[in-house]
């Protein structure tokens, strides 16, 4: 059975100056009582301040000046969630390393459960959601949508599953050398280890604060999630091409049969709005899906930084 000498715990926050102190606290008596139980040597809790713009780096500071795990990196601007993530693995030194949102939704006391999966030989270990009824109904439904038409557009993801996972630290290094930048880690990690573990829980509500992700955030996020994994939607627009081309054909044959064959009168609107409008709106979704590749290979190229960190603050052994 493996040792875990260092466990790291990667916690984003974003304006989380409210909640911080119960999360800290939750957090730390979890991972204190797992090195009493001798399940881990010891552990590092690193908080990612992604360019908040409230006190949320002054309570992380006194946070820190209290206890001797506690790692501060505090990002130069708001890099999305997605990059406060990638840039807590970036720093972790552990054998192994937890990603849980500071808001306490995601329960701690299920990283023991995962330790333990850490333990048996498992390198990823996954928490899902088997009970949202602390969610809103419009998140709830938007939820259940989402991951049903990923997973149709051919994504690969585990249904309820957020960001809180154990990932072992050769996986974490592999996560590492990624360069993508467009990222929906969720599906990222899955390319790199098909063999994982479930961990289920509850989802709680929120402890205090706000939370970040409204309708406009959770669609951005499965658009990338769409779009950096599939291209389904490219051959959706191209059978809808064949389909309204093949539609136009019946049309002109149908319009040279009433010519020819009857005495009737062609119907001058329906010959030439229907067309333009068909293939119009055809056009646009086209060109609309194509954009959406074309504007996230515009970002690949420019290799923009995933993450610019202004400080970081460790305690010296």
């Amino acid at each position: 059975m493996r040792q875990v000498e260092l466990l790291s715990i990667v916690v984003p926050c974003h304006n989380e100056e409210d909640v911080l102190p119960a999360s800290h606290e939750r957090v730390s008596a979890v991972l204190q009582d797992l090195t009493a139980r001798s399940a881990i040597s010891s552990y590092e809790i690193i908080y990612v301040d992604n360019g908040s713009t409230d006190e949320t780096l002054r309570v992380l500071k006194k946070i820190f000046e209290n206890d001797r795990h506690v790692r501060i990196v505090a990002l130069r601007r708001n890099f999305g969630y997605q990059g406060s993530i990638s840039a807590g693995l970036y720093h972790v030194r552990g054998d192994a390393a937890v990603t849980i949102d500071a808001d306490l939704q995601d329960p701690p006391e299920k990283i023991g459960e995962m330790v333990e999966y850490f333990r048996e030989g498992y390198d990823l270990v996954l928490g899902v959601r088997d009970d949202r009824s602390t969610d809103s109904f419009l998140k709830r439904v938007f939820s259940e949508g989402y991951y049903k038409l990923i997973r149709m557009m051919g994504a690969e993801v585990v249904h309820n599953h957020g960001d809180f996972r154990l990932m072992a630290r050769g996986l974490v290094d592999e996560f590492n050398t990624l360069s993508e930048r467009n990222r929906f880690i969720r599906a990222m990690i899955l390319r790199l280890e098909s063999r994982y573990a479930l961990v289920s829980y509850r989802r709680e509500k929120r402890a205090a604060g706000r939370s970040k992700f409204n309708v406009r955030s959770l669609f951005s996020l499965s658009l990338d999630g769409i779009v950096s994994f599939s291209f389904m939607p490219l051959r959706l627009a191209a059978l809808a091409g064949i389909c309204v081309c093949f539609l136009v054909v019946i049309a002109g044959i149908w319009v040279l049969y009433i010519k020819m064959a009857t005495t009737r009168a062609v119907p001058g609107w329906a010959s030439t709005m229907l067309p333009i409008l068909g293939l119009g709106g055809l056009q646009l979704l086209v060109m609309g899906i194509m954009g959406e590749y074309i504007g996230r290979l515009y970002v690949e190229v420019k290799q923009r930084p995933l993450f610019v960190v202004r400080e970081e603050y460790t305690h010296h052994e």
